[in-house]
This record gives structure tokens, sequence and C-alpha cells, in this order.
């Protein structure tokens, strides 16, 4: 007896229990509130887009005109450096070694040069007066002997042959004498003008070799374009450092360097909507993430060039087909909480979407 009332209470105990828990079902959970709702245009009519932070005197990709290993670096990323300030070196040690060999050339092209300008030397003209005066004697004596043999009256006391060698003699020593003036003569003029010429030439291209080398030397270090901020250093101490970096996968600069004051905001606004922006249109900012940290834009320039659209957000509306206008705003960095590179919401007040 007691077990048949027991299974019909059991029976009705189950039915609530499963009662409640379908009340308990339907009940739905009470909407968390959103931390950080997304952003509301801040104007009646406003174009949204998606901007880009870079330097205002755009990223410039910092590269090396020598090739060669980075002997030492002189910054890291986020040093903020002057105009002409080094950034890193490569090594220079071959260069130095060309520097001294252009100078030694250098000094041996003056110094021949020098040794024409300077002639003749004062100790080498007593020598050839001398053999002036030399010659002067043998003339003397070589005529005053074929004087002699000329004016024998009686022609059979000597041979012909004997008067012909004093007659020679004596016109050689002519010959010799006029050799030695003219050699004395040209001793005393110095250096032919033509070989100045040469030898000023050859220290000029001695020079300008020189000059190529200290050139490379001070290329060799790498030095700031403008005041800007070091953004990414690519590069250690020991790396490679080449000009073209076509050999690398990801075609990363060796530094990444910009002018941070201000900083630019890049917005790319869809052609559909290209129409509806004016120059000088005020814009508003907004952090990802966090739409309570906003701050306005101060209009720049349009790029008047409309392009493919390259930053892809990842929505199924968008089309890799799609073409953009990329407007420039400037802000002042100050203590926000946002870095170069970063993404931003845009808006941007506009004309009304209806009508011109």
């Amino acid at each position: 007896m007691t077990k048949n009332i027991a299974i019909p209470i059991l029976a009705c105990f189950g039915v609530l229990f499963a009662l409640v828990l379908m009340i308990l079902g339907l009940h739905r959970p009470p909407v968390p509130p959103i931390a950080f709702p997304p952003p509301k245009p801040p104007f009646a009519h406003a174009v949204a887009g998606s901007g880009i932070i870079e330097a205002s005197s755009l990223n410039i990709n910092i590269g090396t005109a020598i090739d060669g290993l980075v002997e030492e670096l002189f910054v890291q990323a986020g040093d903020i450096v002057k105009e002409g300030d080094p950034l890193f070196r490569v090594d220079t040690r071959e260069i130095l070694a060309r520097e001294q060999l252009a100078i030694a050339r250098k000094e041996v092209t003056i110094a021949q040069l020098n040794l024409l300008i300077s002639q003749p030397r004062p100790e080498e003209v007593p020598p050839v007066e001398a053999l002036v005066k030399q010659s002067q004697a043998r003339l003397s004596d070589e005529y005053s002997q074929y004087t002699l043999f000329k004016n024998v009256s009686d022609k059979r006391a000597i041979s012909f042959n004997e008067f012909n060698q004093r007659k020679y003699a004596a016109r050689l020593a002519q010959y010799e004498l006029e050799q030695t003036k003219a050699d004395l003569a040209l001793l005393k003029a110095g250096a032919w003008i033509e070989d100045i010429k040469i030898g000023e030439e050859q220290v000029a291209q001695a020079e300008a070799t020189l000059e190529v080398v200290q050139t490379n030397l001070k290329r060799a270090t790498v030095r700031a374009p403008i005041d800007g901020l070091v953004m990414q250093v690519n590069i250690n101490v020991g790396d490679i450092a080449r000009g073209s970096r076509e050999d690398t996968i990801f075609n990363d600069a060796l530094m990444l360097f910009g002018s941070i004051d201000p900083m630019h905001v890049r917005v790319d606004v869809d052609e559909d909507d290209a129409w509806r922006v004016f120059l000088g249109a005020p814009a508003m900012a907004y952090v990802r993430g966090n739409s309570q940290i906003n701050f306005p834009l101060e209009f720049v320039r349009i790029e008047p060039y409309v392009i493919p659209k390259r930053s892809l957000t990842g929505e199924n509306v968008e089309r890799v087909d799609t073409r953009v206008l990329q407007l420039i705003y400037q802000f002042e960095r100050k203590s926000l909480p946002i870095y170069l590179g970063q993404l931003l919401d845009i808006y941007i007040e506009a004309k009304p979407s209806q009508g011109l």
C-alpha cells in the first residue's frame, strides 16, 4: 500500500522539478554593460575612415651608402636625436687604409711638382758651366792647331790626312761647345711649362682621389637626416649592412626614422564617400579598444590620387578592389597612450549623403 502511494508522489515531484528547470531556462540572464562601447559619430553628417599614425616627415627608411660589417650602433629604438647625430657605422678599416695610400700619393705628386717648379737646383749649374768652359778651352786648342797647319806655307811639310784631322777636330770642338751652351741654357730655363701643367693635373687628381676616399669615410657613418625619433632598429653589431635589402624576405629597413612633432594620421576614405569630403574638414580620432580615448585632428592636406586600399580590416563587406582617398591630419601626442603605426577609427565631418 505504501509502495503504491510513493510512486505518484515521486512522479509529481519530477514533474515539478522539470517545470522549475524550464522556467529557469526561459529566464534570460541580464546583459552585462559594455565597458568600452563603439564610438558614435560626433558630427551630424560624417564619413568614417581607418587611420594609421605615422611620422609627419613620413616614415624614413634609413639605409647605408657603404656596404659593410656594422661596427658600432649609436642609438636604439625610442631615442630622439638631432639632425646630423650618428646612428650607426660600418667597418672603416679598409677605407682608412685607402685614405693613407691616397695621402701618400698626394704627397709624392706634390713633391714631384715642387721639384719641377724649383728647377734648376743651384748645385746643378756650376758643373754645366764648367763643361762650357772646358769646351771653350778645347775649341781654342783645336782651333789654334788647325790654324797652325792651315798657315804652313809649304803644304808638302804636312800630310793631307793630318790636315783634315785637325780641321774636323776643330769643327767637332765647336759643336761640343754649342751643345754645352745649349745644355746650360736649358738648365737655367727650368722646367717646361707643359711639364708643370702635367704635374699640377697629377696633384689635382691625387687630391680628388683622396677626397673620394674621405667622403666614403664620412658616408660609413650614417647620420640622422632630420630631428626625429628612431622608431625601429633592425640591425645589430656584427650584421652585414647593405644598401639594397632585396635579399631579405621581409625587406625591412636597417632603421625606421621620422619626425614626430607633430604626428600625422593617414586616413583612408572609401572612394564611394570621397565626393562627400571637403578641404579643411574637422575630424575626430578614437583609439580602438577604448573609444573614451579620443582627440580632435587638424586638417593638413588631401592626397589627390585615389589608390588601391592596402590596409584591410577583414570585414566581410570589404573588397580587395576597393580604392581609397587618403587624407592627412595632424595632432600633438602629449600624454596620449598612442604609438606610431597604430590604427585609429576616424570620423570626418562631411557633406550630407543626399544631394550635393
